[in-house]
């Protein structure tokens, strides 16, 4: 199998935009995958399955409660998230990225992640002292697992619209996901792609609510300066991102210990989004707009 660095690096998300574990611990390994799947002609769709039923056997192994299980539902915790690195890089490989591809990546991490925090809610409940406590705290870091997710996509939205002058994904997907959800509707059978989409589209409106464009839309942020003066941030943005829950709740669990991460998910990482809020919006008041030249960008 021949690996070279231009390969590797289209099989990336934009670098300012990527995770620090994905770049140097998960995005490695699953190119690994996808390079030694590719000639097998296994798809990223397959690659997605197999991802959510390493998710769902992780939990399930949770649930059974002892350390060795601890240690094994970690693991394939781990592979999950490998497998779930690998199949977009194998799409980008083969230029093969699909929307019904993104809509199914998507279903999985939320399956695997129900299965995840279900299993290990289960399985510690016997090792605390008030079960109803540590169930609230498990709810809460799940929840925050959500929404610091769907905080870092819009940050993502914001920073490749404003530095690079792409169009605007969100409202892009919003757009085409409502029509494709329309189209459906006069189709028998299709109720769960129907499911599907409603729940993206739930998940991209709260998304809408964390971006806020600039108010006037005949300007714009000078995109080179946006560039520079939020190029760090964004890199600071992405450790609020899923991998880094997986990755506290990987070691967390190693040592049977899943309680100090969800106390890590649900009171330190909030005080770092809160923190970033504070500094983006601060950098935000610095920069000045300029005529936009075509306002239907924004």
């Amino acid at each position: 199998m021949l690996v070279n660095s231009r390969e590797y690096k289209a099989s990336l998300k934009a670098l300012e935009i990527e995770e620090y574990f994905d770049l140097w611990i998960f995005r490695p390994l699953g190119f690994i995958v996808a390079k030694a799947v590719q000639p097998i002609g296994i798809t990223p769709n397959q690659l997605t399955v197999l991802a959510m039923i390493c998710g769902i056997c992780s939990g399930y192994v949770f649930s059974i409660g002892t350390p060795q299980a601890f240690l094994w539902g970690a693991f394939f915790y781990f592979l999950f998230n490998v497998l779930d690195c690998s199949d977009g890089q194998l799409a980008r490989i083969k230029r093969s990225s699909s929307v019904a591809g993104k809509i199914l990546d998507g279903a999985a991490d939320y399956v695997a992640g129900i299965a995840i925090y279900t299993g290990i809610g289960i399985g510690y409940v016997n090792y605390v002292s008030n079960p109803a406590v540590w169930w609230v705290l498990l709810v809460l870091a799940a929840l925050f697992n959500i929404i610091h997710s769907i905080v870092i996509d819009s940050e993502r939205f914001r920073f490749t619209h404003h530095a690079w002058g792409r169009p605007h994904q969100l409202s892009n997907d919003l757009e085409y996901y409502k029509l494709e959800l329309h189209r459906l509707r006069n189709i028998p059978g299709t109720w769960f792609e129907r499911f599907v989409l409603n729940t993206y589209l739930v998940y991209l409106n709260i998304s809408r609510f964390f971006h806020k464009p600039p108010k006037n839309p005949n300007f714009i942020y000078d995109p080179g300066i946006y560039y520079r003066k939020f190029r760090k941030l964004m890199k600071a943005w992405t450790f609020l991102g899923p991998t880094t829950h997986i990755t506290i709740i990987i070691v967390s669990c190693i040592f049977m210990r899943p309680d100090i991460a969800a106390w890590i998910i649900v009171v330190p990482m909030n005080i770092y989004w809160l923190l970033l809020v504070l500094i983006q919006n601060k950098k935000l008041k610095s920069l000045h707009l300029i005529s936009n030249p075509n306002p239907t960008i924004n």
